[in-house]
């Protein structure tokens, strides 16, 4: 008779702690998403680039929104990943960290450059 395996809670916090990193992962789909928002949105709506001249200001306004909704998105999975981790005593603070920091550097520099760019 096979013996049956049990997950104990220190291994799921385990467990939960390495798909907290893992979820930092997703910054790379955000990346192509945006870079895709920032060429496809205004190319479809017949301007060559979102920084050429004569782009409404709704439309550049659209993809900067859309861009830093994008990179909110790791963040958010891994604040939640971390929480499950957290209630199960691995704490990944790091990870959560990283991935906030790579939202607030995002947007910074997108408000930066849709003000000054």
């Amino acid at each position: 008779m096979p013996e049956a395996r049990i997950i104990t809670t220190n291994r799921a916090g385990i467990i939960w702690s390495g798909i907290t990193w893992c979820s930092l992962l997703l910054v790379i789909p955000a990346g192509i998403a945006g870079m895709m928002m920032q060429t496809l949105l205004p190319a479809n709506l017949g301007y060559p680039q979102i920084d050429a001249t004569g782009v409404p200001r709704w439309l550049s306004l659209t993809v900067l929104a859309t861009e830093i909704a994008v990179f909110a998105v790791p963040a958010i999975v891994c604040t939640l990943c971390n929480r499950k981790a957290t209630r199960m005593g691995h704490p990944v603070n790091g990870a959560v960290a990283a991935g906030w920091g790579v939202f607030g550097l995002v947007a910074v520099i997108g408000v930066l450059l849709w003000f000054f760019g």
